[in-house]
């Protein structure tokens, strides 16, 4: 049996699964349900499903390394809460994962999986200021900072889809008004033509009459968040991912024009904005690169 170590991508409908090697490489794919609209428990289910799958493949799981948005302990593998997942407060995942696979498993953000395995593997393989953001359900945003992944205080460090654009906006779950991801995550999209269309669809028609407006509104707003992002932090290079990312990507120099007239004069010349490497599989790879790391 070849020995792995799985990564579990917890989306808020999707969940993204891989087995990598010692060898760091992709060796099995997953993808199914997340029933995260159906609470905690629905997504324990699933994800022990998504472990069954991959023991049926002859595999010897050595860890089990987690994503998962919202506020995530690291250290107890708590998720505090999950602004865009139904009834999530203080759900104890890691406990859940071990009882149920009887694997060592570690949780982090699901942004910051993502961004670590980016660092590591992809785009931003040696680069010292990294800033990820995964565009889906909702908006998260990874940090590599100084060479270092940063998690904050608490593991909540790096919620970027969490500062307001708009001070009086809309209301967010998180309990803030105005927050970037109300404007600009897949959810703000299909809500702006009420559930009609996927954002991949409306990306897909940007040239016709019904959708222009809407996509130069929504670069409107992304353009908001990318220049105090990198004003804030200085990066090397900001990723995009997420299921959004192919249909902003063609508007990338426009929005670097943007960056360049408002942004620090240093910071938008030095700063490269790209999407992912890995695309959808970077918070899964990522999840098991940490999950290696702290089972080494």
């Amino acid at each position: 049996m070849q020995p792995v170590i799985l990564g579990i991508d917890i989306g808020g409908t999707r969940i993204k699964a891989v087995a990598v090697s010692k060898e760091r490489d992709v060796v099995e794919k997953y993808e199914g349900p997340s029933d995260a609209q159906d609470g905690p428990s629905a997504v324990r289910l699933a994800v022990a499903l998504s472990v069954e799958y991959f023991r049926g493949k002859s595999l010897e799981i050595k860890a089990i390394g987690v994503g998962c948005a919202g506020s995530v302990n690291p250290l107890n593998g708590v998720v505090r809460n999950s602004p865009n997942f139904s009834h999530w407060r203080d759900v104890p995942l890691k406990e859940w994962i071990q009882e149920d696979s009887s694997v060592p498993t570690q949780v982090e953000n699901d942004a910051n999986c993502a961004a670590y395995c980016e660092w590591k593997l992809g785009g931003g393989k040696n680069v010292h200021n990294l800033v990820l953001l995964t565009l889906g359900t909702g908006i998260g945003g990874g940090l590599i900072l100084n060479g270092e992944l940063f998690r904050g205080s608490t593991g909540t460090g790096g919620e970027l889809g969490h500062f307001s654009i708009y001070a009086d906006g809309k209301p967010c779950p998180c309990g803030n008004l105005g927050c970037f991801e109300r404007y600009c995550s897949a959810s703000a999209l299909r809500e702006a033509v009420n559930g009609k269309y996927s954002a991949r669809e409306i990306f897909m028609q940007a040239a016709s009459p019904e959708f222009r407006p809407l996509i130069d509104r929504f670069l409107h707003d992304f353009s908001i968040g990318l220049t105090s992002i990198a004003n804030i932090f200085d990066p090397d290079l900001i990723l995009v991912g997420g299921g959004v990312a192919k249909g902003v990507a063609p508007y990338f120099p426009k929005l670097i024009q943007v960056l360049k007239t408002r942004a620090f004069p240093a910071v938008a010349a030095n700063v490269r904005l790209e999407v992912t490497q890995f695309g959808n599989l970077s918070g899964a790879i990522g999840a098991a690169l940490l999950a290696a790391r702290v089972n080494e």
